[in-house]
């Protein structure tokens, strides 16, 4: 009797282990059919910018040249960058190249926002008068009429583009601008009221994280509500290094990813926003801003400067005052004449030479050496990033133009991570706002070269686009729509494996 029951024991161990090495082999197999294998390492990748490059790691500012930068350009890109770090004055001033401020304005330089090249100070919890959180306007996908009844996109078409009363942006400063022609000097347009819901969260092995959900609220508006038809939709200064060879890339190579109706099937449908070039008025695909709003980077530029600043130039030659803002528009009036580099009288309150140096300093802005790439934990996380399918959206190296009219950019390996095109990224990111052809919950894939740095650069680090992920891997558990895959992975992964791909993310 004991015999047969050892023998029977043997039989059920045996079926025990065949079936546990036939689950296995399963789930192998399962997994290498679905999983995208990492490409062989280049050695390319330790130089994402290519020859624009920075030489050395610096860890105080991502504000230096490219590698490939020298002699003129050098100097011209230290000129552009006086420009962009020191503060603009009210016009007129006997300091002619650097007035124009306002009359409404968010900031009074461009480093205010973009701190050592990066992104500036958060926006405080609270009643604030924010600097590098802007609060941008626009026409909702969706509003509620007078009966709070919904209306849906097709029926505001009729409507304007941007508020009757603030414009397409909240400026919250005005110059303190006494003139006896004046009532008052111009007020700025509101305050931001800024608070955080907590949402809790578990990954796959029981470890808890929590994410924080902003909530934004205008007050002590000045020039009245706000149109029904518009929202809100905060955007948190960028990092702007490597901006050049991003305008550099060919537009073939950007649309050749394009898949808005997702014909391959892969979840993901790549769409470019077409929006106005204004310097040649046609209609090209946006790069640049968080919804891809401007096609090149002079553009962005000039944008910057008018809404920010209250700098007009060519590209944007009138200031942002409304129709009913008639304080704005008599003080933009006293200030009108600006004196160029030639002493020649121009309605622009930056020339364009100055403007073209500005664009020079930001073109040949280099991009920081990847760190410690090769060591066996970073090169796991990559392997965890391919596998994932991260690189369907944050496309990882392109080839830039080689006939792009800057030398030094033209015809480069560079490796941004970034498809520049927009992507549905889901309810819990939406500003439910419209932006040319980008609707309420699209949003324009990030570069992440250099974000790593962030910490170390400006003490803080902030990601997404109004700045609400403290870490990286929050804003990894933010992405939704056709990232939902991707985030439902990532919860997936062991905390090693988590590690591993933040240590990627953090070396390129």
């Amino acid at each position: 009797m004991i015999k047969i029951k050892s023998i029977f024991n043997q039989i059920i161990t045996t079926i025990k282990e065949s079936t546990k090495s036939l689950s296995l082999l399963i789930v192998v197999l399962a997994s290498g059919c679905s999983e995208n294998k990492a490409p062989a390492f280049q050695q390319s990748e330790l130089s994402p910018g290519g020859t624009m490059t920075v030489k050395r790691l610096q860890k105080q500012s991502y504000i230096h040249p490219g590698a490939a930068v020298t002699g003129m350009q050098k100097m011209n890109f230290w000129t552009g960058f006086s420009f962009f770090r020191d503060p603009w004055i009210a016009s007129p001033s006997s300091t002619k190249s650097r007035d124009g401020l306002g009359p409404l304005f968010n900031t009074r330089s461009c480093i205010s926002c973009h701190d050592a090249g990066s992104r500036g100070p958060m926006a405080e919890v609270g009643e604030s008068m924010p600097t590098s959180l802007v609060i941008k306007l626009g026409v909702r996908d969706k509003f509620d009429d007078s009966n709070h009844q919904t209306k849906k996109s097709k029926s505001i078409d009729k409507l304007t583009l941007v508020d009757p009363n603030y414009g397409d942006q909240i400026q919250p400063r005005g110059l303190l601008f006494r003139h006896p022609k004046l009532e008052h000097a111009p007020k700025g347009e509101a305050l931001l009221k800024l608070s955080y819901q907590t949402i809790d969260g578990r990954y796959a092995d029981g470890t808890l994280y929590q994410l924080s959900k902003p909530k934004y609220q205008l007050t002590k508006m000045a020039y009245g509500d706000l149109a029904d038809h518009i929202g809100l939709t905060p955007r948190f200064a960028p990092n702007i290094f490597g901006a050049g060879l991003l305008d550099a890339i060919h537009v073939d190579d950007l649309l050749a990813q394009e898949d808005i109706d997702d014909n391959n099937r892969d979840g993901i449908s790549a769409k470019y926003n077409r929006v106005l070039n204004i310097a040649t008025g046609t209609l090209d695909i946006g790069r640049f801003s968080f919804k891809a709003k401007h096609p090149t980077l002079a553009q962005q530029i000039a944008a910057a400067f008018r809404n920010d600043i209250g700098i007009t130039s060519r590209l944007f030659p009138t200031e942002s005052c409304t129709e009913q803002q008639i304080i704005c528009q008599q003080t933009a009036r006293l200030g009108e004449s600006s004196i160029d580099n030639n002493h020649h009288q121009t309605s622009f309150e930056i020339s364009d030479k100055l403007f073209s140096l500005v664009v020079s300093f930001n073109q040949l802005l280099g991009v920081p050496p990847a760190r410690n790439l090769t060591t066996e934990k970073v090169l796991k996380g990559r392997e965890h990033f391919y596998q994932l399918g991260c690189q369907q959206c944050h496309t990882p190296s392109y080839r830039t133009d080689k006939n792009y009219p800057v030398e030094v950019l033209a015809d480069q390996l560079i490796w941004p991570y970034s498809d520049l095109a927009l992507h549905d990224m889901g309810e819990m990111l939406a500003d439910n706002v419209k932006e040319d052809d980008a609707n309420g919950q699209e949003w324009r894939t990030p570069p992440l070269w250099g974000i790593g740095l962030q910490k170390s650069t400006t003490k803080q680090q902030r990601f997404l686009h109004d700045g609400r992920a403290n870490s990286i891997s929050e804003a990894i558990l933010w992405h939704g729509g056709e990232a939902e895959q991707v985030q439902k992975k990532f919860t997936q992964l062991t905390s090693n494996q988590r590690q591993e791909l933040i240590k990627f993310l953090q070396a390129i």
